[in-house]
């Protein structure tokens, strides 16, 4: 095959198992573009990830502006030594502080400080400007119903 021949498209079955397979190679790679375009404007524009902006969101989210390291790395769907690195670099950032837990002796507690606050809304106004942008303005109404209802149904049976 020369280099300039294209491989061969890869099918399994045909009708539904064909539209399934394409449907979820659509949806599997264009998540991950978007997902990237996503975190490099925020990170151009506001200095964090998404990952971490989506920390500071379940913070700013919880009671008292604090979750538990458990709470949050389930919430996050981070492993506990990716989670542990993640919070010292937003901590060294000022913008969470790591407290005892009165409950539990060994967990600890994340809360939002008051300049993560401020540049978790100074983010969360850019980030929705993007999410508009390279999303929803390729969406209707009745498109984002559908998203949501099928994700909805697919999330309860994920661990």
């Amino acid at each position: 095959m020369s280099e300039t021949a294209a491989a061969p498209i890869i099918r399994f079955g045909r009708g539904r198992e064909e539209r399934a397979q394409q449907a979820w190679r659509t949806y599997f790679e264009t998540s991950q573009r978007l997902r990237q375009v996503l975190d490099d404007r925020l990170k151009e524009q506001a200095g964090l990830s998404v990952s971490d902006y989506n920390a500071l969101l379940l913070l700013w989210e919880a009671p008292e502006r604090t979750l538990t390291m458990g709470a949050l790395a389930k919430r996050l769907v981070f492993s506990p030594s990716r989670l542990n690195y993640r919070i010292k670099v937003l901590e060294d950032a000022g913008l969470v502080e790591k407290l005892a837990c009165a409950e539990d002796r060994r967990s600890h507690n994340i809360r939002l400080t008051e300049a993560g606050g401020r540049r978790f809304l100074d983010a969360a106004r850019l980030h929705s400007r993007a999410i508009a942008e390279v999303f929803l303005s390729h969406v209707d109404d009745a498109e984002l119903e559908v998203i949501e209802t099928v994700f909805s149904r697919i999330a309860k049976d994920l661990p």
